[in-house]
C-alpha cells in the first residue's frame, strides 16, 4: 500500500523518484518480464506527471518541492559545510571521535541524505560538537560562524516550504482526483515490483526502489515533520 501520509507535493518526488529506480535497478533482473515493468513505470510516471500539471494550476511548485534554483543552493551549501566541517575534523588529534560526535554516530553519506528538517538538525547537533571540542579545534570560531550561517539559511527555507504548503493545503477537485488516482497507481506498482523481486530473493530492494518504505529519505521534497491528518480519500 502507498503511506496515506503522503501529501500531494511529496507525490511527484516519490513518483520521479521510484520510475527512476524501477528503471535502474529492476529492469534486467528478469528479462521476460521487462516490458512489463516498463510499462508499470511508464503508467506510474504518467500519473505522476498529471499530478504535477494538476498541482501548477494551484501555483508554483518550485518552492513547495525543495526545486527552486535557491532552495537546492541552501542545500548544497549545508551539506558542503557539513562535508567540509568532517574533514577537518578529521585532520585533528582525536579526530575520529570528534567526527562521531558532529554526526552525532551516524556515517558522513547518511547524515548528507537526510531531509532537509532532520540535515538542519544535524547542523545543530554539529555546532553543540563544535563547542564540545573547541580545544581540539583551532578554527572553532570560523566553524561555528560557517555552520550557524548554513543552518540559518537551511531553517529558513524549511519555514518557508512549510508556510508554503500549510497555504495551500486545501486540494482542488482536480487535484484531490489526480492525488487519489496516484495513489492507487503507486499501491499497484508496489504490489508488482515486489512480485517481481520475491522470487529472485531481491524484497530488501523495496525501500531502495520506493522511498516512502526508506528510514533515510533519498527523493528531493519529501518531509520530516510528523505525518498530518490524512487528505480525504
Amino acid at each position: 500500500m502507498a503511506d496515506p501520509y503522503i501529501d500531494q507535493y511529496e507525490t511527484i518526488a516519490y513518483g520521479k523518484f521510484a520510475v527512476g529506480q524501477i528503471l535502474a535497478l529492476v529492469v534486467g533482473l528478469d528479462s521476460d518480464a521487462d516490458s512489463f515493468i516498463k510499462t508499470a513505470a511508464a503508467r506510474l510516471l504518467s500519473d505522476t506527471e498529471a499530478m504535477w500539471t494538476a498541482l501548477s494550476k494551484v501555483g508554483s511548485l518550485e518552492v513547495v518541492t525543495y526545486t527552486a534554483q535557491e532552495s537546492a543552493a541552501v542545500l548544497a551549501n549545508s551539506r558542503q559545510t557539513l562535508r567540509r566541517l568532517v574533514a577537518y575534523a578529521e585532520s585533528r588529534v582525536n579526530g575520529d571521535a570528534i567526527v562521531r560526535d558532529i554526526l552525532n554516530g551516524e556515517t558522513l553519506s547518511v547524515t548528507l541524505r537526510r531531509r532537509p528538517v532532520k540535515l538542519a538538525a544535524a547542523l545543530e547537533h554539529a555546532l553543540a560538537a563544535i563547542k564540545k571540542h573547541a580545544a581540539s579545534l583551532p578554527e572553532h570560531a570560523q566553524w561555528t560562524q560557517d555552520v550557524t550561517a548554513a543552518h540559518n539559511a537551511l531553517a529558513d527555507l524549511n519555514g518557508s516550504v512549510r508556510q508554503a504548503r500549510t497555504d495551500r493545503r486545501s486540494m482542488t477537485p482536480e487535484v484531490e482526483v489526480a492525488r487519489n488516482t496516484w495513489m492507487r497507481r503507486y499501491a499497484a506498482t508496489k504490489l508488482i515490483i515486489r512480485g517481481i523481486l520475491e522470487p529472485l530473493g531481491k524484497a530488501d530492494m523495496m525501500p531502495e526502489i520506493f522511498d516512502d518504505l526508506a528510514e533515510v529519505h533519498r527523493a528531493q521534497g519529501v518531509r520530516d515533520e510528523e505525518a498530518p491528518e490524512a487528505p480525504p480519500a
